[in-house]
């Protein structure tokens, strides 16, 4: 009997053994996540765009994965980072409105894990609150550098949390000159001009994410560093921030994760802004409570090229400076997007679009009103539609990408709309959306038609 209990604990003993040495030997990776203010999708050059300047981002791409349909679910900075650090849509966390709080109780990212050993830090720009429900390690983005060149005894995970290319905007001497109009942008020299300014603060933000990844590279970090490229929503131009237009919501994502992610792999699936925390929690070995978000984990790993049937968005112009009342909800599926204005008997209207901006050398308004002032039918007509929207958007994005034809009252679409109407208040109801009961009604009136 003594004999077979020291069998067992000799056998006990060398298992421990073999697992820790298996633990020190592979360690769990790092996490750095470069997160930018205001950067659209199609603005960079690894998602095909030639004229802005971004090596340090097409360097990740080459290195990492490429997801060309990624979202965020609101188009304003704080409930955008609240969702992107809880993994819960706006409405299910309690910060659904800019400059808003998360409700009492909700856990975040460093909750997560910092109980799983990690050091959890937040570099930058915050814009998250209250702080208890945040439980970084704050630092400001010169800090990196000593701070990565100190000695770690615990993984970290890194959110280097740019100010860039957020407004206002200035054009740089030397900056970005060749302009290609976009489609969704009425052309004027304002217009032109407003781009310019912006590609040259992308590039701005672009070199600081350079000078991160040169440290990581210089101090041995970067083969045991998960790196992550995304932003919190669009830029401050029409059809883009505080919209649910493409534009506004539709957002870069990069995953590098050496020796899992084959380098230069796209991915069309769809996934949002909430699918990023369970993908860290994932990929650092934790399991969290359920979340609004999916791990992307199985499409990073060749596993699944899929994720969601559609994927979610709000906005409350409340919250946001010299802004109305005008809610949108929307939901997007593989092909067709249906927006919702809940107030579109109102003007849409904001201080960003109705006041000049002192500080920029041009502005979201000069550009707006050359628009109206251009002459031409359909600069003056985006303008008008940009402030005045009809209640019910249908768009096929697979035709029509800058959702340039509304398509909801097509009666070849009809069966569309009633079904991604109903997803939507399905999801608004699993949210406890406060405009569900409008919702519901809004639907009754459209079925009586």
């Amino acid at each position: 009997m003594i004999r077979r209990i020291s069998y067992s604990v000799l056998f006990f003993a060398v298992w421990a053994f073999t697992v820790s040495l298996d633990t020190y030997a592979q360690p769990k990776p790092n996490i750095v996540v470069f997160l930018s203010d205001d950067h659209g999708q199609e603005d960079a050059g690894c998602y095909g765009n030639t004229e802005v300047i971004t090596p340090a981002i097409d360097q990740l791409a080459r290195e990492g994965m490429v997801f060309t349909r990624a979202y965020t679910p609101v188009s304003v900075c704080a409930p955008s980072r609240s969702a992107l650090f809880t993994g819960l849509y706006p409405h299910h966390n309690g910060c659904s409105r800019n400059h808003g709080s998360v409700f009492e109780g909700i856990r975040s990212l460093p909750h997560y894990l910092a109980a799983a050993g990690y050091e959890v830090i937040l570099a930058g720009k915050e814009h998250i609150k209250p702080k208890e429900a945040f439980p970084f390690t704050y630092m400001e983005r010169h800090q990196i550098p000593a701070y990565l060149s100190g000695e770690h005894v615990r993984p970290f995970c890194l959110i280097v949390s740019l100010n860039a290319p957020h407004q206002p905007y200035f054009n740089l001497k030397g900056g970005h000159g060749k302009i290609t109009p976009k489609r969704w942008l009425a052309n004027t020299p304002e217009t032109t001009q407003y781009t310019a300014a912006y590609y040259d603060h992308v590039t701005l933000a672009d070199q600081e994410i350079g000078s991160i990844l040169f440290w990581l590279e210089r101090l041995g970090l970067h083969e045991n560093s998960i790196q992550l490229y995304l932003s919190d929503h669009g830029p401050a131009f029409p059809f883009a921030k505080w919209t649910l237009y493409e534009q506004g919501i539709r957002i870069p994502l990069i995953v590098k994760w050496p020796g899992v992610v084959q380098p230069g792999t796209v991915s069309d699936a769809l996934v949002s802004m909430v699918d990023i925390l369970p993908t860290l929690l994932d990929m650092a070995g934790v399991t969290p409570q359920p979340l609004d978000g999916k791990s992307l984990t199985p499409v990073l790993k060749g596993q699944a090229t899929s994720l969601h049937h559609a994927v979610y968005g709000c906005y409350t112009n409340l919250g946001v400076q010299g802004a109305n009342e005008y809610p949108i909800r929307t939901v997007v599926s593989d092909r067709y997007k249906l927006i919702v204005n809940l107030r579109s008997g109102n003007r849409f209207s904001l201080k960003a679009m109705d006041e000049p901006d002192e500080r920029a050398v041009i502005d979201a308004k000069r550009v707006l009103d050359s628009w109206l002032s251009s002459g031409d039918a359909n600069a003056i007509q985006r303008a008008h539609y940009y402030r005045n929207r009809p209640l019910i958007e249908l768009y096929d994005l697979s035709q029509d990408p800058y959702e340039l034809v509304n398509r909801a009252h097509d009666e070849a679409l009809n069966s569309t709309v009633t079904e991604m109407y109903q997803l939507l208040v399905d999801w608004m109801k699993s949210q406890n959306d406060p405009l569900l009961n409008e919702m519901e009604m809004n639907g009754a009136k459209l079925r009586n038609k």
